[in-house]
Protein backbone atom coordinates (compact mmCIF):
# COMPACT_ATOMS: atom_id res chain seq x y z
CA UNK A 1 0.00 0.00 0.00
CA UNK A 2 2.83 2.42 0.87
CA UNK A 3 6.26 2.57 -0.72
CA UNK A 4 9.43 4.62 -1.00
CA UNK A 5 8.99 5.85 2.57
CA UNK A 6 12.67 6.76 2.85
CA UNK A 7 12.37 8.83 -0.33
CA UNK A 8 12.83 12.32 1.05
CA UNK A 9 11.79 15.34 -1.05
CA UNK A 10 14.26 16.21 -3.78
CA UNK A 11 13.92 19.93 -3.11
CA UNK A 12 14.50 22.15 -0.11
CA UNK A 13 10.86 23.26 0.15
CA UNK A 14 9.75 23.25 3.78
CA UNK A 15 6.11 22.49 2.92
CA UNK A 16 7.17 19.24 1.22
CA UNK A 17 9.48 18.20 4.06
CA UNK A 18 6.71 18.90 6.57
CA UNK A 19 4.36 16.67 4.55
CA UNK A 20 7.00 13.93 4.52
CA UNK A 21 7.40 14.09 8.31
CA UNK A 22 3.63 14.13 8.87
CA UNK A 23 3.09 11.11 6.61
CA UNK A 24 5.78 9.16 8.45
CA UNK A 25 4.12 10.05 11.75
CA UNK A 26 0.75 8.77 10.49
CA UNK A 27 2.23 5.43 9.43
CA UNK A 28 4.53 4.85 12.44
CA UNK A 29 3.44 2.35 15.14
CA UNK A 30 3.68 5.14 17.73
CA UNK A 31 1.96 7.65 15.41
CA UNK A 32 5.00 9.89 15.77
CA UNK A 33 8.09 10.95 13.85
CA UNK A 34 11.21 12.16 15.61
CA UNK A 35 14.52 13.85 15.02
CA UNK A 36 16.12 10.43 15.48
CA UNK A 37 13.88 8.91 12.81
CA UNK A 38 15.01 11.57 10.36
CA UNK A 39 18.63 10.92 11.31
CA UNK A 40 18.15 7.22 10.59
CA UNK A 41 16.74 8.00 7.16
CA UNK A 42 19.70 10.27 6.47
CA UNK A 43 22.09 7.48 7.46
CA UNK A 44 20.34 4.95 5.22
CA UNK A 45 20.45 7.31 2.27
CA UNK A 46 23.31 7.15 -0.18
CA UNK A 47 24.51 10.02 -2.27
CA UNK A 48 27.31 9.31 -4.71
CA UNK A 49 26.42 11.86 -7.30
CA UNK A 50 22.97 13.34 -6.99
CA UNK A 51 22.67 16.27 -4.62
CA UNK A 52 19.55 17.97 -3.47
CA UNK A 53 18.78 21.28 -5.07
CA UNK A 54 20.37 24.07 -3.09
CA UNK A 55 22.17 21.81 -0.62
CA UNK A 56 25.66 20.23 -0.53
CA UNK A 57 26.32 21.16 -4.16
CA UNK A 58 30.03 21.48 -3.42
CA UNK A 59 30.22 17.76 -2.69
CA UNK A 60 29.32 16.82 -6.27
CA UNK A 61 32.88 17.34 -7.54
CA UNK A 62 34.32 14.98 -4.94
CA UNK A 63 32.34 11.89 -5.89
CA UNK A 64 35.30 9.97 -7.27
CA UNK A 65 37.39 10.75 -4.21
CA UNK A 66 34.65 9.85 -1.74
CA UNK A 67 32.42 7.03 -3.00
CA UNK A 68 31.02 6.60 0.52
CA UNK A 69 27.59 6.38 2.07
CA UNK A 70 26.59 9.80 3.28
CA UNK A 71 23.37 11.65 3.95
CA UNK A 72 21.72 13.63 1.18
CA UNK A 73 20.86 16.31 3.70
CA UNK A 74 21.92 17.69 7.04
CA UNK A 75 19.26 16.17 9.28
CA UNK A 76 19.83 18.62 12.15
CA UNK A 77 19.20 21.75 10.08
CA UNK A 78 16.45 20.01 8.13
CA UNK A 79 14.69 18.98 11.33
CA UNK A 80 14.74 22.57 12.55
CA UNK A 81 13.22 23.70 9.24
CA UNK A 82 10.51 21.05 9.51
CA UNK A 83 9.56 21.94 13.07
CA UNK A 84 9.59 25.68 12.39
CA UNK A 85 7.32 25.19 9.39
CA UNK A 86 4.97 22.79 11.18
CA UNK A 87 4.48 25.28 14.01
CA UNK A 88 3.47 28.01 11.55
CA UNK A 89 1.30 25.52 9.64
CA UNK A 90 -0.45 24.53 12.87
CA UNK A 91 -1.27 28.17 13.55
CA UNK A 92 -2.71 28.62 10.06
CA UNK A 93 -4.76 25.43 9.99
CA UNK A 94 -6.07 25.78 13.54
CA UNK A 95 -8.27 23.10 15.13
CA UNK A 96 -8.23 20.97 11.97
CA UNK A 97 -4.49 20.38 12.31
CA UNK A 98 -4.00 16.78 13.55
CA UNK A 99 -0.40 16.95 14.78
CA UNK A 100 1.41 18.46 17.72
CA UNK A 101 5.07 19.15 18.46
CA UNK A 102 6.63 17.93 21.70
CA UNK A 103 7.92 20.50 24.18
CA UNK A 104 11.53 19.62 23.41
CA UNK A 105 10.74 19.97 19.66
CA UNK A 106 12.17 16.51 19.03
CA UNK A 107 8.94 14.76 17.98
CA UNK A 108 5.90 15.29 15.78
CA UNK A 109 2.94 13.40 17.23
CA UNK A 110 -0.42 12.58 15.67
CA UNK A 111 -3.04 13.77 18.15
CA UNK A 112 -5.12 11.16 19.95
CA UNK A 113 -8.43 12.58 18.72
CA UNK A 114 -8.25 12.43 14.94
CA UNK A 115 -11.96 11.71 14.46
CA UNK A 116 -13.11 15.27 13.77
CA UNK A 117 -14.04 15.96 10.17
CA UNK A 118 -11.47 18.75 9.96
CA UNK A 119 -8.59 16.55 11.06
CA UNK A 120 -9.69 13.68 8.85
CA UNK A 121 -9.96 16.11 5.95
CA UNK A 122 -6.43 17.34 6.61
CA UNK A 123 -5.11 13.76 6.70
CA UNK A 124 -6.94 12.80 3.50
CA UNK A 125 -5.47 15.84 1.74
CA UNK A 126 -2.03 14.95 3.10
CA UNK A 127 -2.35 11.48 1.56
CA UNK A 128 -3.58 12.92 -1.74
CA UNK A 129 -0.50 15.15 -1.80
CA UNK A 130 1.75 12.13 -1.10
CA UNK A 131 0.97 9.88 -4.07
CA UNK A 132 4.67 9.21 -4.67
CA UNK A 133 4.63 7.20 -1.43
CA UNK A 134 1.45 5.27 -2.26
CA UNK A 135 1.13 2.32 -4.61
CA UNK A 136 -0.55 3.22 -7.88
CA UNK A 137 -3.36 0.71 -7.31
CA UNK A 138 -4.64 2.94 -4.48
CA UNK A 139 -4.31 6.29 -6.23
CA UNK A 140 -7.80 6.37 -7.72
CA UNK A 141 -9.67 6.28 -4.41
CA UNK A 142 -7.63 9.24 -3.17
CA UNK A 143 -7.92 11.30 -6.33
CA UNK A 144 -11.65 10.68 -6.71
CA UNK A 145 -12.33 11.57 -3.06
CA UNK A 146 -10.28 14.73 -3.58
CA UNK A 147 -12.22 15.64 -6.73
CA UNK A 148 -15.55 15.15 -4.97
CA UNK A 149 -14.47 17.45 -2.14
CA UNK A 150 -13.32 20.04 -4.68
CA UNK A 151 -16.72 19.83 -6.37
CA UNK A 152 -18.49 20.60 -3.08
CA UNK A 153 -16.28 23.66 -2.51
CA UNK A 154 -16.53 24.76 -6.15
CA UNK A 155 -20.33 24.70 -5.90
CA UNK A 156 -20.21 27.07 -2.94
CA UNK A 157 -17.90 29.47 -4.75
CA UNK A 158 -20.35 29.83 -7.64
CA UNK A 159 -23.27 32.31 -7.58
CA UNK A 160 -26.74 31.18 -6.58
CA UNK A 161 -28.51 29.78 -9.62
CA UNK A 162 -25.36 28.53 -11.34
CA UNK A 163 -25.40 25.27 -13.29
CA UNK A 164 -22.51 23.06 -12.16
CA UNK A 165 -21.11 19.93 -13.77
CA UNK A 166 -18.39 17.47 -12.82
CA UNK A 167 -16.71 16.68 -16.12
CA UNK A 168 -13.78 14.58 -14.94
CA UNK A 169 -12.78 11.46 -16.85
CA UNK A 170 -14.21 8.04 -15.91
CA UNK A 171 -17.33 9.65 -14.47
CA UNK A 172 -19.41 6.60 -15.32
CA UNK A 173 -23.17 6.58 -15.78
CA UNK A 174 -23.59 9.78 -13.75
CA UNK A 175 -21.27 11.79 -16.01
CA UNK A 176 -23.15 14.71 -17.63
CA UNK A 177 -20.96 14.54 -20.74
CA UNK A 178 -20.25 11.14 -22.26
CA UNK A 179 -18.61 9.75 -25.35
CA UNK A 180 -15.39 10.84 -26.97
CA UNK A 181 -13.69 14.09 -26.04
CA UNK A 182 -14.98 15.60 -29.28
CA UNK A 183 -18.56 14.65 -28.37
CA UNK A 184 -18.11 15.97 -24.84
CA UNK A 185 -16.76 19.30 -26.06
CA UNK A 186 -19.74 19.70 -28.40
CA UNK A 187 -22.03 19.30 -25.39
CA UNK A 188 -19.97 21.78 -23.38
CA UNK A 189 -20.15 24.30 -26.22
CA UNK A 190 -23.92 23.91 -26.34
CA UNK A 191 -24.25 24.53 -22.60
CA UNK A 192 -22.01 27.59 -22.84
CA UNK A 193 -24.01 28.98 -25.78
CA UNK A 194 -21.01 29.23 -28.05
CA UNK A 195 -20.43 28.04 -31.61
CA UNK A 196 -17.65 25.43 -31.39
CA UNK A 197 -14.55 26.16 -33.41
CA UNK A 198 -13.20 22.64 -33.86
CA UNK A 199 -13.60 19.51 -35.96
CA UNK A 200 -13.66 15.88 -34.93
CA UNK A 201 -10.22 15.20 -36.38
CA UNK A 202 -8.76 17.93 -34.15
CA UNK A 203 -8.91 15.36 -31.34
CA UNK A 204 -7.19 12.04 -30.94
CA UNK A 205 -9.37 9.18 -32.10
CA UNK A 206 -11.20 7.45 -29.24
CA UNK A 207 -9.99 10.01 -26.69
CA UNK A 208 -12.53 9.87 -23.85
CA UNK A 209 -10.67 12.17 -21.45
CA UNK A 210 -11.82 15.44 -19.94
CA UNK A 211 -9.64 17.80 -21.98
CA UNK A 212 -8.22 19.28 -18.80
CA UNK A 213 -11.60 20.43 -17.48
CA UNK A 214 -12.70 18.65 -14.29
CA UNK A 215 -15.40 21.07 -13.12
CA UNK A 216 -17.57 23.46 -15.09
CA UNK A 217 -20.08 26.11 -14.04
CA UNK A 218 -22.15 28.77 -15.74
CA UNK A 219 -25.02 31.03 -14.77
CA UNK A 220 -27.91 31.00 -17.29
CA UNK A 221 -28.79 34.65 -16.55
CA UNK A 222 -32.52 33.93 -16.92
CA UNK A 223 -32.42 33.86 -20.73
CA UNK A 224 -30.89 31.95 -23.63
CA UNK A 225 -28.47 34.57 -24.94
CA UNK A 226 -24.67 34.31 -25.05
CA UNK A 227 -22.52 36.29 -22.67
CA UNK A 228 -22.87 34.45 -19.37
CA UNK A 229 -20.62 34.01 -16.29
CA UNK A 230 -18.53 30.84 -16.65
CA UNK A 231 -15.92 29.04 -14.54
CA UNK A 232 -13.71 26.05 -15.35
CA UNK A 233 -11.65 24.10 -12.83
CA UNK A 234 -8.93 21.49 -12.88
CA UNK A 235 -8.12 19.27 -9.88
CA UNK A 236 -4.61 17.88 -9.55
CA UNK A 237 -2.64 16.00 -6.91
CA UNK A 238 0.79 16.12 -8.54
CA UNK A 239 3.55 17.65 -6.47
CA UNK A 240 5.23 19.21 -9.51
CA UNK A 241 2.82 19.22 -12.46
CA UNK A 242 0.64 21.98 -11.03
CA UNK A 243 2.92 24.50 -12.71
CA UNK A 244 1.41 23.67 -16.10
CA UNK A 245 -1.80 21.89 -15.07
CA UNK A 246 -3.08 25.08 -13.42
CA UNK A 247 -3.79 26.40 -16.94
CA UNK A 248 -5.26 23.18 -18.37
CA UNK A 249 -8.76 24.62 -17.93
CA UNK A 250 -7.87 28.19 -18.85
CA UNK A 251 -8.83 30.33 -21.86
CA UNK A 252 -5.17 30.13 -22.87
CA UNK A 253 -5.83 26.49 -23.83
CA UNK A 254 -9.51 26.40 -24.77
CA UNK A 255 -10.62 29.86 -25.93
CA UNK A 256 -9.63 29.30 -29.57
CA UNK A 257 -12.13 26.45 -29.90
CA UNK A 258 -14.67 27.74 -27.35
CA UNK A 259 -14.74 31.46 -28.28
CA UNK A 260 -17.28 32.60 -25.71
CA UNK A 261 -18.33 36.23 -25.49
CA UNK A 262 -16.52 36.71 -22.17
CA UNK A 263 -13.57 34.55 -20.95
CA UNK A 264 -14.20 32.31 -17.97
CA UNK A 265 -12.60 32.23 -14.53
CA UNK A 266 -10.05 29.43 -14.05
CA UNK A 267 -9.60 27.51 -10.79
CA UNK A 268 -6.95 24.99 -9.86
CA UNK A 269 -7.54 22.76 -6.82
CA UNK A 270 -4.59 21.02 -5.17
CA UNK A 271 -4.08 19.05 -1.92
CA UNK A 272 -0.64 20.62 -1.44
CA UNK A 273 -0.20 23.27 1.24
CA UNK A 274 1.50 25.59 -1.24
CA UNK A 275 2.80 28.03 1.36
CA UNK A 276 5.98 29.48 2.70
CA UNK A 277 6.53 29.86 6.44
CA UNK A 278 5.14 33.40 6.33
CA UNK A 279 1.89 32.16 4.79
CA UNK A 280 2.54 33.59 1.34
CA UNK A 281 2.40 31.44 -1.77
CA UNK A 282 5.39 29.22 -2.43
CA UNK A 283 6.55 29.65 -6.01
CA UNK A 284 4.35 32.70 -6.50
CA UNK A 285 6.26 33.50 -9.69
CA UNK A 286 5.01 30.21 -11.19
CA UNK A 287 1.34 30.96 -10.55
CA UNK A 288 -0.39 32.10 -13.71
CA UNK A 289 -3.90 33.30 -14.47
CA UNK A 290 -5.61 30.76 -12.25
CA UNK A 291 -7.24 30.92 -8.84
CA UNK A 292 -5.29 28.46 -6.69
CA UNK A 293 -7.25 26.57 -4.04
CA UNK A 294 -4.71 24.70 -1.93
CA UNK A 295 -4.98 22.64 1.27
CA UNK A 296 -5.35 25.67 3.53
CA UNK A 297 -8.02 27.30 1.38
CA UNK A 298 -9.92 24.03 1.02
CA UNK A 299 -10.08 23.46 4.77
CA UNK A 300 -11.03 27.07 5.53
CA UNK A 301 -13.69 27.11 2.81
CA UNK A 302 -15.13 23.83 4.06
CA UNK A 303 -15.36 25.37 7.52
CA UNK A 304 -16.91 28.57 6.14
CA UNK A 305 -19.59 26.72 4.17
CA UNK A 306 -20.26 23.94 6.71
CA UNK A 307 -19.17 21.16 4.37
CA UNK A 308 -18.37 18.55 7.02
CA UNK A 309 -20.61 16.07 5.19
CA UNK A 310 -18.43 16.46 2.10
CA UNK A 311 -15.15 15.68 3.87
CA UNK A 312 -13.08 13.16 1.88
CA UNK A 313 -13.28 9.69 3.40
CA UNK A 314 -11.29 7.23 1.26
CA UNK A 315 -10.73 3.77 2.75
CA UNK A 316 -6.98 4.29 2.46
CA UNK A 317 -7.21 6.95 5.18
CA UNK A 318 -8.35 4.38 7.74
CA UNK A 319 -5.77 1.93 6.39
CA UNK A 320 -3.04 4.52 6.91
CA UNK A 321 -4.18 5.25 10.46
CA UNK A 322 -4.12 1.52 11.20
CA UNK A 323 -0.65 1.05 9.69
CA UNK A 324 2.43 0.33 11.78
CA UNK A 325 5.44 1.08 9.61
CA UNK A 326 8.56 2.21 11.43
Amino acid sequence: MFENLDGVPNSADSFLWADFAELRAVLHPDKAFSRGDLASIATRSTDIGRTMEGENAEDAEDIEAEPLRKPKFNYESKWKDIIDFIETRSNRIGAAYPFEVSEDRDTIQLVADRSTWGRRTYLALLLAASLRHIKRTRHHELTRAFEETCLAVFEKLMPIGAEIRATWAAGGAEAPYRGTLYQKMLLVANDLRVKPNFEEDDFKANDTGDGGIDLLAWHPMSDEQPGIPIAFAQCGCSRDDWRFKQLEASPAKHYSHLPVQHPWATYYFMPLDLRKSNGRWAYASDIGQAIIVDRLRLIRLMEQYNLAANAPAPQILDDALAAAIA
